[in-house]
């Protein structure tokens, strides 16, 4: 193959690649992480509730800014509460910054990161739960699988199991793709300095052109200048000048268009034709929805700590005595409630609204366990799945409005508790504008969802008034 023709065809099979990843591939990427991590905490919950593993306490305020995984080296059965608590406490919050604030683009998933997160993908065998692996986190894992299953009701042994058995298939996949995405990274990199360093006006072609040695000198010579501290490959610079020099190198450059090649042509061409599905692009926002489940946990749970706070009574001499008089004749606890200050973010006024702290958290938690549900595409997703176009968008509409609504009320309690906690007990607040900053990207993503099938419903039918279709 001609080097002008090889090299024009390359760049364009790159382009195309880069984006069919963008926009279909690392969405679905996406989703795996979205499955693993919510199957995850659903596991976590349990051995904490069954005291299995010791919390981290301060496990929600962790500032996460990179990939970080979680340490693997042998320790003791008996340290399993604590050391294995640790580190699958570090693994779900790992899994959370990774569905949350981990851009999922192919400039963001560079050689460095796809070897950390398929280093981290190995950090429990979920295909191998045995309590004789030996590895020690799997181990450990299976020791308290076990421990969590025993005793308990068939529903959380079921769920146990479904959650085991999605992380397994989770895992495998999220390995395929990451492994698949470094093999795309390396022949993007390798392009990159075709594209960069080849077409640079001080790079000698007639001289690179001459011996391997000699293209080899060109690429060095340049490298630095053209792209700063970029890490220098020296066995994909040998690819290249193997597919430039080699005695087989037709063989080599056809070799690359090979891996370059989208391996589902048939779909892309089937999408072209026929348009995409409504239902499915109203699933899609119903999936949006779901992913808002993790970030709902942990506003919850700083939620309860904030209004136990908020409603800690100073402990006086009066106050213990109508503590032990509530107790004494089982009387009705006071209603928890609070006069909210909220402000219209349309208007900008201000009104009071008064939250019922139990109905409020009522209602989070049930939000919680149906998303969580639609997440892992549970029971609550089959349901939706299986109902009318018109019921699904009723529902997504609904639970768009109710989590806008749960966003300003949470928001303004961020400002309410600072501002109402006695001076005390300010200290042990907790902030939640990280969590309220996860929430309104997910919202802003489901609202996106929804905008884009209202678009394509609005055209499609201006299109059948026209006597226009599809095919």
């Amino acid at each position: 193959m001609e080097e002008e023709k090889f090299h024009q065809e390359l760049q364009q099979a790159l382009s195309k690649k880069q984006e069919w990843y963008n926009t279909e591939c690392l969405q679905e990427l996406l989703s795996q992480y979205r499955l693993l991590h919510t199957c995850v905490r659903n596991l976590y919950e349990n051995f904490v509730k069954k005291s299995l593993i010791v919390p981290d306490p301060y496990r929600l305020d962790k500032k996460i800014s990179s990939i970080v995984v979680p340490e693997s080296n042998p320790f003791a059965e008996s340290d399993i509460p604590n050391v294995f608590g640790e580190r699958f406490s570090n693994y779900e919050t790992m899994l959370d910054y990774i569905c949350t604030y981990f851009r999922f683009s192919t400039e963001n998933f560079t050689l460095q990161n796809i070897k950390m997160l398929l280093d981290f993908n190995k950090v429990f065998e979920w295909d191998d739960l045995s309590m004789n692996n030996v590895k020690m986190n799997t181990r450990a894992l299976a020791i308290t699988i076990s421990h969590a299953k025993n005793g308990a009701p068939s529903v959380v042994q079921s769920m146990i199991n479904d959650s085991v058995s999605k992380c397994s298939q989770a895992a495998k996949t999220i390995g395929k793709m990451l492994n698949e995405l470094g093999v795309f990274q390396r022949e993007l990199y390798k392009g990159g300095i075709r594209k960069d360093v080849f077409e640079h006006p001080d790079f000698n072609k007639e001289k690179a052109l001459e011996s391997p040695e000699s293209e080899l000198a060109e690429i060095k010579r340049l490298y630095s200048k053209v792209t700063g501290k970029k890490t220098f490959y020296n066995d994909l610079v040998n690819e290249i000048i193997e597919e430039d020099h080699g005695p087989n190198k037709e063989a080599k450059q056809a070799a690359v268009f090979d891996r370059l090649a989208i391996k589902n042509p048939v779909k892309a061409e089937e999408k072209k034709k026929s348009g995409p599905d409504p239902k499915e692009m109203l699933m899609q926002t119903v999936l949006a929805i779901g992913a808002c489940a993790p970030t709902l946990v942990q506003l919850h749970a700083k939620l309860s700590e904030n209004f136990d706070i908020l409603f800690t009574r100073k402990a006086t001499l009066w106050n213990k005595l109508m503590a032990l008089l509530v107790k004494a004749f089982n009387l009705k606890e006071p209603e928890r409630s609070c006069q909210l200050p909220v402000k219209d973010t349309k208007t900008g006024t201000e009104r009071i609204q008064k939250i019922n702290v139990t109905e409020f958290m009522t209602e989070l938690s049930k939000k919680e366990r149906v998303y969580n549900g639609i997440a892992v595409k549970g029971n609550e997703y089959q349901r939706i799945d299986s109902a009318n176009e018109d019921a699904v968008l009723t529902f997504v509409n609904k639970q768009i409005s109710e989590l806008q609504s749960e966003f300003v009320i949470i928001n303004s309690l961020d400002a309410y508790f600072k501002n109402e906690v006695s001076n005390e007990f300010k200290a042990r607040v907790k902030g939640m504008q990280i969590e309220l900053s996860a929430l309104r990207n997910s919202i802003i993503n489901a609202n996106k969802k929804r905008s884009d099938y209202a678009s394509y419903k609005e055209e499609t039918e201006q299109m059948r008034k026209l006597g226009i279709t599809n095919d």
